[in-house]
């Protein structure tokens, strides 16, 4: 978790204003789902980038078969994506887009005791005219 806030502060100085609140936004675009049964624990917004993280207590596997049926149900395919070097063990990630590239969600789900932390980044709904 260390590491992660780490990145935060980065992406922060690199990338001006970084906005932290602990309540997902009321304005989620419409793909965009937050998990069942999770707790929320950070949204952030950077600009044309949003984040949301919550916890978990499914497995990474089940995180990712969801959010692989709710983009399939909304039109939107996968994307192949390479493993980040810095990835945990069991960690998983999937990225979605539509045919036009306009909504993007990239699911990142790692293994933490209990449970598992899952990172939902999307475009927000006001940079999607962008």
């Amino acid at each position: 978790m260390k590491k992660w806030m780490v990145a935060v502060a980065a992406v922060a100085l690199l990338g001006g204003c970084v906005k932290i609140d602990k309540n997902p936004p009321k304005d989620l675009p419409d793909y965009v789902k937050l998990y069942p049964g999770a707790q929320p624990m950070m949204t952030m917004n950077m600009g044309v980038l949003s984040s949301e993280v919550e916890t978990t207590t499914d497995t990474p596997d089940t995180v990712i078969a969801y959010y692989r049926n709710e983009a399939a149900a909304d039109g939107l395919t996968e994307k192949a994506v390479a493993t980040p070097a810095n990835a945990k063990p069991g960690q998983l990630q999937a990225q979605f887009t539509d045919a036009t590239g306009a909504k993007i969600l990239v699911v990142t789900a790692q293994p933490q005791s209990p449970g598992t932390m899952l990172s939902l980044s999307y475009r927000p709904v006001k940079a999607a005219s962008q």
